[in-house]
């Protein structure tokens, strides 16, 4: 029997919007699913304790994938060395405000060698501590850490295909490209006098379109979508349905993560009706619709399991069986439901076709009379009765 760490369920309906106190109202781990360390993790999000910044560097970690404990404080170690070396080195810099000391902490982070080699593929913790390996989403991570650590204001930022920072200074709110150690407020020319020499620096905006601000746990979250590759699940349904559900825990406002919940959701559960496992099937499609009842796929998905198995019974002859779901996924699914409602004669037909050709015509009498009652006036059937001996 399977033991459910969550297991709450109550949807709160006004003006036919939901609204829900809290991940654990839409979404459920299985025992299996977390490790003791992320079920302590995600309780304390669960319970709204998201503003420690302690939390905000164990999340750093946990979503990297170290789940162990021992393998956490250890790394938990690594991290807290590069903050404290950090408070060491940069304190003195507090004073001259949040501009001058976020362009002095970009930098820092690349002369101390913290960070050393960028790699678009460098997605995780491990990565940055163990080779000074780092992306976009792990250095801005980073960068928001230490930032807010000092005590300033900074939010992420994603795009379709890149994450960098904004800061709040006195001077306005200015992007914070940290792929590059010269990539605060980056679109601006830099001149700098050394002796003899005038350097200019010059970091050109990336992909700055169509962005959208995201919180440090947002950014966090987005640590599991992409390592899907990273740990070589693209085809493990199973495990990215996990992950899926970790990163809304993380971010359960952000529509990308609604969004990849119900993919990951619909996906497996059509991996399940392939391989003819109805049951876990129906499971996952009730869990998707659970979490967002609105979804036209999960819809679809689930007209298509019933006339999966319907059209089951219906190739194997077995029409009482293939008349029963069918009827049911029109119970289940109302009145949108067209193709259950065309299979679901088509059974009665069959069946009766079938009583009527075995001479058995009591009982093709009875099939006619009850779908009659489901399709009035239906000219098959009137005929179909009409031509059975009394």
């Amino acid at each position: 029997m399977k033991h459910y760490i969550k297991i709450t369920f109550f949807i709160i309906i006004m003006l036919s919007n939901l609204i829900y106190a809290k991940p654990s109202d839409k979404i459920r781990f299985e025992a299996s699913e977390l490790t003791k360390l992320e079920y302590d993790f995600f309780t304390k999000i669960d319970n709204g304790e998201t503003n420690d910044i302690e939390i905000h560097y164990d999340g750093f970690i946990i979503a990297s994938g170290i789940t162990d404990e021992e393998e956490f404080k250890f790394y938990r170690g690594k991290l807290n060395d590069i903050r404290n070396l950090a408070k060491n080195e940069l304190s003195q810099y507090v004073e001259k405000g949040p501009y001058e000391f976020g362009k002095i902490l970009l930098n820092w982070m690349y002369s101390s060698g913290v960070l050393k080699k960028y790699f678009e593929t460098s997605t995780l913790f491990q990565d940055l501590i163990y080779k000074g390996e780092y992306n976009c989403l792990t250095s801005s991570i980073l960068y928001s850490l230490l930032y807010k650590e000092f005590g300033f204001e900074v939010v992420g930022v994603l795009t379709s295909s890149h994450a960098f920072c904004t800061v709040s200074t006195e001077k306005g709110d200015i992007d914070v490209e940290t792929t590059v150690s010269k990539g605060f407020n980056p679109g601006q020319k830099e001149i700098r006098n050394t002796g003899n020499s005038t350097i200019v620096t010059f970091v050109p905006q990336g992909n700055y379109r169509n962005r959208n601000e995201a919180d440090i746990f947002t950014l966090i979250a987005t640590l599991y979508p992409n390592s899907i590759s990273l740990k070589k699940i693209e085809k493990d349904l199973e495990k990215q349905l996990v992950m899926a559900k970790k990163a809304y825990y993380l971010s359960p406002n952000t529509k990308m993560y609604n969004d990849n919940l119900v993919n990951a959701y619909n996906r497996l559960a059509l991996d399940y009706l392939k391989n003819n496992n109805y049951e876990s099937a129906y499971k996952t499609l009730g869990e998707a619709l659970a979490f967002n009842p609105s979804s036209p796929m999960t819809k679809n998905n689930r007209i298509h399991y019933y006339n999966t198995m319907g059209t089951s019974y219906l190739s194997q002859k077995d029409y009482p069986s293939a008349i029963k779901v069918y009827k049911m996924g029109i119970s289940d699914i109302g009145d949108d439901a067209d193709v259950l409602k065309r299979n679901l004669k088509v059974s009665y037909y069959n069946y009766a076709v079938t009583e009527y050709n075995e001479r058995r015509y009591n009982n093709a009498n009875t099939i006619s009379e009850e779908a009659l009652k489901l399709f009035p006036n239906d000219r098959d059937f009137i005929r179909l009765l009409s031509s059975i001996p009394k």
